[in-house]
């Protein structure tokens, strides 16, 4: 799923709960503002837990040696973050029940 398509999922679904008064633009410009919210708690190093879903962590990769396949030479692997997603008990359920 895309993050058009997201969006576009969270517009039909609130209509169809009954959210009429919400136009397809606020629900794009709300599904927007979450994402990049969560972006930027990662990048300051916040931890990111959303119950039944999952938690979203950072990882630390130390620098390292690497090695040019190409050329053979060795050259220095910055450290670096990743981010790190553990799903919650409910969506590995849903998961694998579907």
């Amino acid at each position: 799923m895309t993050k058009s398509e997201l969006m576009e999922t969270m517009y039909q679904a609130l209509q169809d709960q009954g959210y009429p008064e919400l136009s397809r633009q606020e629900v794009i410009m709300a599904v927007g503002l979450i994402l990049n919210h969560c972006a930027r708690a990662l990048a300051d190093g916040e931890r990111i837990e959303i119950r039944d879903f999952g938690v979203f962590t950072l990882h630390a990769i130390a620098a390292k040696a690497g090695r040019n396949p190409k050329t053979g030479a060795s050259v220095n692997v910055p450290a670096k973050r990743s981010v790190h997603f553990k799903p919650g008990q409910a969506m590995r359920i849903q998961v694998n029940t579907s």
